[in-house]
């Protein structure tokens, strides 16, 4: 019964207490005010509310591209495929970025009031962006890793492992500076999706203790700790290296160990893992 969804059909949510089955309806005690259908259409309510403000809370820039009313209906979508399964409310949030681009990649959406049309990738990017600020702010405290004489010889072989409080993105529009604007604002009308940058931006994310930083990075930057996350030190370099414009490789060395250096320092990295 609380995991009925509610009807949109009346342009408001509502519970569809019709489909309650009778023998919850009996059981229930009717007061002089509700009936017994009310009373746990009450609950209901209640339940799909609580959850969707997890997720606008959760996903605040997304939410506001939307709107409410058709953030709502995608995040009904997904709670009823994936729904609550442990103590800690929030994690409800975990994946929601996933699906939404499951559910959007290639697709115009029309936005209401007004019919204006969204880039679905605009939404996708703005989701993934809550997503990682939402990840970041739950990691739990880690030791940043600081490389030692010991770890010398075994760092080429080596994989880097972020931190669990840290993220990698770029962005093709302005969307952490709108996500920014809009801290702190209230409505529920969609708000518009500021015009294309005229070239990607690259961000790091990096929390320390309740506070988190969002540093920029060099294009190349970003590449190289991507890397660094999926393969091993040396492998990393060398696939950047591949990648390099031909007649710019002679740079690249001393940009990468500028880069590798800032993001010990930074506390990018939580451990060296052996190569697999």
């Amino acid at each position: 019964m609380l995991r009925t969804p509610l009807a949109r059909t009346s342009g408001t949510l509502t519970a569809s207490r019709a489909s309650y089955d009778p023998r919850l309806v009996r059981e229930a005690t009717a007061t002089k005010a509700l009936s017994s259908r009310q009373r746990l259409a009450t609950y209901n309510r209640q339940y799909w509310f609580r959850l969707f403000g997890v997720l606008h809370g959760a996903f605040p820039l997304t939410t506001r591209l939307f709107g409410h009313w058709i953030f709502n209906e995608y995040a009904c979508r997904f709670l009823v495929a994936h729904p609550p399964d442990g103590w800690d409310i929030e994690l409800v949030a975990v994946g929601f970025d996933e699906f939404l681009a499951d559910e959007l990649e290639g697709k115009s959406i029309t936005i209401e009031p007004g019919g204006s049309t969204l880039e679905s990738a605009a939404l996708i990017e703005a989701a993934r962006i809550d997503a990682a600020f939402f990840e970041v702010f739950r990691a739990p405290p880690v030791e940043p890793y600081v490389p030692t004489a010991a770890d010398a010889e075994r760092l080429l072989a080596g994989r880097l492992v972020l931190s669990p409080a840290a993220a990698l993105f770029s962005e093709r529009w302005p969307l952490s500076d709108l996500r920014r604007e809009l801290a702190g604002s209230e409505g529920e009308a969609p708000v518009p999706l500021p015009s294309p940058l005229s070239s990607a931006r690259s961000w790091l994310l990096l929390r320390k203790k309740l506070q988190i930083g969002q540093i920029p990075l060099e294009a190349g930057e970003l590449r190289l700790l991507t890397l660094l996350t999926r393969f091993p030190v040396g492998e990393a370099l060398a696939l950047l290296e591949g990648e390099w414009p031909e007649g710019e490789r002679s740079s690249l060395p001393p940009l990468a160990q500028r880069w590798l250096a800032r993001s010990v320092e930074l506390g990018l990295w939580s451990r060296l893992d052996g190569q697999k």
